[in-house]
């Protein structure tokens, strides 16, 4: 059956947060008219496309999250993406975490995902489930679309490019404090979380240094119904980053970056919305003590050279990534086993480009190697009675790709990118269970090609039009938790092509900018789950999708002290062909659900808000809404999130070197779920953020 659709409050209620600043800004308004080129917005230079180059200039869909957003207590991690970018979902769950952009994810729980995440230019092989919270934040990059040609595997849908800010060559350092309460379902629990750096000259002016850390304790809003523990819903999270920078001459630079991270969580935050077992918000019923421990580490270590003819620039990674946990089977009081999982991941990549030295010329180019290497070990338990699955992957990948980028007229330019990509994978699972135990191996191995052309045509200096066609790709990969013989452990890639088109361009004498695209996908070999007979699943590629949007992103400088920002995006993104076997009264019954919406791809995502700033002295703050149109957790469509919108606020003063501001996200304290599945009891769904507001110091020297 369908569960009925969650509750939506009223949208006008935040209109009352708004007189404050309002209040607060009228002195400011009144003062003379600044100099019109201190309202300009500031140039954005981006590597999106391996070269450093204006956003404006790069003919695809990138949008950028300055290190001040991303500090801001309002930014929540991963959720600042979807608070700026349209057409993105984030889930971040017990269960797992990812980014789902332009309605493109993965087969649920697996171990690839169609959006790249990389820190300091290393990929992280498992994606966003992996990317640590920086405590010190450069620039982040928002790539959308196929981003292959470039960056290879795992970037069907787009990429995500992070990196901790570089050292500092004249001594500088902070440190923040921030106390808050979220409002929990028996009173506000407390959350803490302190940060700081230190950077530094080390050796004149060829070596500098920094040292960044994070710690957040956060009791979390769970209350446990079975014993009254209110831990299940706690986070630990512990941050380190380091970084060298080195300039043994003019023409090199030399960064090593280290970034790890711990990360504790409380996992009791599954409840049942329907069934003998439903619970309220934030209030569970495990029977087992369920936690989450992880550890993930970002070893980089790059070198650009500046060429007479050509650029060199080499990337060497390594990432290590370790997550153990326990959690309640059923999420119910009943006598079950838990769940046990043990996972390893450890991947060591190297990259090499030359790009040509003058970033003018009628023609740019680009050409470069990458190859890696990846072990992955994974024990997975779970059932009453028991079933072990020990699954052991080698994986290794080379690729070798280029672009070129020539301007056919002053004001055309045409873009040729390619790569050609190997991956090999060898594979092999053991099963133990109560009648008895098999092993089984499986090897795969793929060659793809990922070409990309794209055309830009600059109408002045500031309005650029462009139109590209790519290919993207996810590869194939083991099926580690349900797999029962040698025919079910693999399933084999999936491809898509994305066309796109688009405009990006300034206006108002540069204070405002504005970047305007539609897209359209089409994947084939789309990776599904489906059941087989014995009530196990097996992943298969037996689907199409296609997807049709468009995207809007604005920002502005209204006055020197006022700026404005928003987005919107609208998509259309279902199944055009899927028929999968489904669990109904006992039998596996073959279903249709061509037609269907795709999971967690709403009609219509949006975000709107304004920010006051009296730079270093003075008031700021900030006031910002994100909403979205319903979308469904499942392929089947019975599992609905009605449209909902969330407001956050920020008012401060700064004293000098000292800032101390007042905070608050989700005001209106609605609730997201943030997963929800159907299971023999019921409905289960894990409950979104609860309100939170806090209090923040940071000081700077």
């Amino acid at each position: 059956m369908t569960h009925r659709p969650f509750s939506t409050p009223a949208i006008a209620r935040l209109l009352s947060s708004t007189p404050l600043l309002l209040t607060m800004a009228g002195p400011a308004l009144a003062d003379d008219p600044p100099d019109p080129a201190i309202i300009e917005l500031a140039p954005v230079t981006v590597e999106a496309r391996q070269w450093k180059e204006d956003v404006r200039r790069t003919p695809g869909s990138v949008e950028v999250l300055t290190p001040e957003a991303l500090d801001s207590p309002l930014s929540g991690g991963l959720a600042a993406i979807a608070k700026r970018s349209p057409n993105v979902q984030i889930e971040q769950s017990s269960v797992q975490t990812r980014i789902v952009m332009r309605g493109m994810t993965s087969a649920n729980t697996a171990l690839q995902d169609p959006l790249g995440f990389f820190v300091n230019d290393v990929a992280l092989p498992h994606g966003a489930a992996q990317a640590p919270r920086l405590p010190d934040p450069a620039m982040l990059e928002i790539l959308k679309g196929p981003q292959g040609s470039l960056y290879g595997r795992n970037t069907e849908a787009g990429a995500v490019k992070a990196a901790s800010a570089d050292p500092t060559w004249t001594p500088s350092g902070w440190a923040s404090l921030s106390t808050g309460f979220q409002d929990g379902p028996d009173g506000w629990r407390p959350a803490v979380t302190a940060a700081g750096r230190l950077s530094s000259p080390l050796a004149g002016d060829t070596l500098a240094g920094s040292l960044a850390f994070r710690a957040e304790d956060a009791k979390g809003a769970g209350l446990n119904r079975y014993d009254g523990s209110r831990n299940g819903g706690e986070t630990g999270r512990w941050t380190l980053s380091g970084g060298l920078e080195a300039r043994p001459d003019d023409d090199t630079d030399i960064r090593l970056k280290s970034v790890v991270e711990r990360t504790e969580l409380g996992k009791a935050r599954m409840r049942y919305l329907s069934g003998p077992y439903a619970t309220g918000r934030f209030t569970t019923n495990y029977d087992t003590p369920s936690w989450d421990d992880s550890t993930s580490a970002v070893q980089s270590l790059r070198i650009d050279h500046l060429g007479a003819s050509f650029d060199l620039t080499s990337v060497t990674g390594w990432t290590h990534y370790t997550r153990d946990f326990q959690m309640d089977l059923d999420g119910t009081p009943l006598a079950t086993l838990p769940t046990l999982s043990a996972h390893r991941d450890d991947a060591l990549s190297q990259e090499i480009r030359l790009t040509s030295a003058d970033p003018w010329a009628r023609l740019r180019w680009l050409a470069g190697l990458y190859a890696y290497r990846e072990w992955i070990e994974l024990d997975f338990r779970i059932g009453t009675p028991r079933v072990r699955r020990k699954t052991d992957i080698d994986q290794n990948g080379l690729a070798g790709f280029g672009q070129a980028d020539v301007g056919l007229t002053e004001a055309l330019r045409l873009e040729l990118g390619s790569r050609l990509e190997w991956i090999g994978q060898s594979g092999r699972q053991t099963v133990s269970s109560a009648s008895g135990r098999m092993s089984y191996q499986q090897d795969l191995h793929h060659i793809t090609l990922l070409p990309r052309v794209s055309l830009s045509y600059e109408a002045g200096p500031d309005a650029t039009f462009y139109a590209s066609y790519a290919r993207g790709y996810l590869p194939g990969g083991y099926n580690y938790g349900t797999a029962t013989s040698r025919g079910t452990l693999t399933y084999a890639p999936e491809h898509s092509w994305t066309a796109e088109a688009g405009v990006k361009a300034g206006f108002a004498g540069g204070r405002g900018a504005v970047q305007l695209s539609v897209f359209h996908t089409r994947t084939t070999d789309k990776q599904i789950l489906d059941l087989v007979p014995g009530g196990t699943q097996k992943v298969s590629n037996a689907a199409e999708a296609e997807n049709l949007g468009a995207e809007l992103s604005l920002n502005g400088r209204l006055s020197e002290r006022w700026t404005l920002f928003g987005s919107g995006g609208l998509q259309r993104a279902k199944a055009t062909t899927y028929t999968v076997n489904i669990n109904r009264n006992g039998a596996l019954v073959p279903t249709d659900l061509s037609g269907n919406r795709l999971p967690m791809a709403a009609h219509a995502t949006y975000a709107l808000g304004v920010r006051y700033d009296e730079g270093e002295r003075g008031w700021f703050g900030q006031v910002g809404v994100n909403g979205s149109g319903p979308y469904h957790f499942d392929s089947e469509n019975t599992l609905r999130q009605s449209a909902f919108v969330l407001a956050d606020a920020e008012i401060g003063h700064r004293f000098a070197s000292v800032e101390l501001a007042l905070w608050g996200s989700n005001l209106f304290d609605r609730n997201v779920y943030t997963r929800a599945v159907r299971a023999p009891l019921g409905v289960l769904a894990e409950d979104g953020a609860a309100r939170e507001v806090g209090l923040r110091v940071k000081a700077a020297w």
